[in-house]
């Protein structure tokens, strides 16, 4: 029975991987996308599933998977206001008896966008997003003898980032598009779990660097009369500080306070949605209640592309 259940479980988030970011119009409808969407598309979480726990100090994994749907909004084709919607969902099977999932996390998100400026294929816009970030429990934050409840621990908190995003050709390729993206993070004391205060920082600093590669030179697109075309290799570059009072750490502790993820990702020419991924990651865990760990990771698995 526990293996049935395990099957049945992985097979549905594969299927989830594989389907939630894909398109929601017919292909051809998409030639007439405007740069401003196809950018608000390149902004987005790419969902997931990893082959077990990879090669790092993450405990035994049977995978962790990242489910994040997304509705875009817009009023028509050449608005310059949109909007997406999430409900994004990140677990972690563990490789133990009866495999568990222990206390997912769940966050839920809403993001505005207003284009600030559009010149042929360079876009600029700026965004707010509102998240939602718990794991659904509500049992004490800390356990008796003082560590942290990881297992049913009310974990609990909400935020608001306000960033730019942008793309800038730097590279000497005709088929390559590069995008940037620069926001700050900042936590509200509403509904947030009250432990976190000092432990858990509030107000942290992103950047990233996007660089999607695509099978066709901007010059043949043209010809054949398509504006937009799936990308074949993506490499996304993630950097975060983090502000404020984090374990009595000084400000320039990188142990405590510098994030790093390079992800690189292969779609092959037989697969249209999903591509092969490696991730490397450095910095504070992002799942709920191991906020307090520090790991150092590679991982592989397989990413939906919500690029389109």
């Amino acid at each position: 029975m526990k293996k049935t259940r395990v099957a049945k479980l992985a097979i549905t988030l594969l299927f989830g991987v594989l389907a939630v970011n894909a398109p929601a119009q017919p292909a051809d409808s998409l030639r007439f996308e405007s740069n401003f969407f196809q950018s608000i598309r390149a902004n987005q979480v790419d969902s997931y599933i990893t082959f077990g726990q990879g090669f790092g100090n993450l405990e035994p994994l049977i995978f962790e998977g990242l489910i994040s749907p997304y509705f875009l909004l817009r009023t028509s084709r050449n608005a310059r206001w949109g909007a997406t919607i999430s409900a994004a969902i990140l677990i972690r099977m563990e490789a133990e008896k009866s495999f568990p999932v222990r206390t997912p996390s769940y966050m839920p998100n809403a993001t505005f966008y207003h284009l600030i400026s559009r010149k042929s294929d360079h876009v600029q816009y700026v965004f707010l997003t509102l998240m939602h970030h718990s794991n659904g429990q509500d049992d004490s934050f800390i356990n008796d003898d003082g560590t942290y409840n990881t297992k049913t621990g009310d974990f609990s908190t909400n935020f608001i980032e306000l960033g730019a995003f942008f793309n800038k050709a730097v590279l000497p390729f005709t088929n390559t598009r590069e995008y940037f993206r620069t926001s700050v993070e900042y936590h509200v004391n509403f509904a947030r779990s009250p432990e976190l205060e000092g432990a858990y920082s509030f107000l942290r600093w992103h950047n990233s660097i996007r660089v999607f590669r695509f099978p066709l030179p901007k010059s043949t697109l043209k010809k054949l009369g398509y504006k937009t075309q799936a990308p074949q290799v993506q490499t996304n570059i993630k950097t975060t500080w983090m502000f404020g009072d984090v374990n009595n750490a000084p400000f320039f502790d990188l142990k405590e306070r510098f994030n790093l993820s390079i992800t690189i990702s292969y779609r092959p020419k037989v697969l249209d949605d999903v591509s092969f991924f490696a991730n490397f990651y450095t910095g504070k865990d992002y799942y709920n209640m191991q906020f307090m760990h520090r790991i150092n990771v590679l991982q592989f698995g397989l990413q939906a592309y919500a690029f389109k």
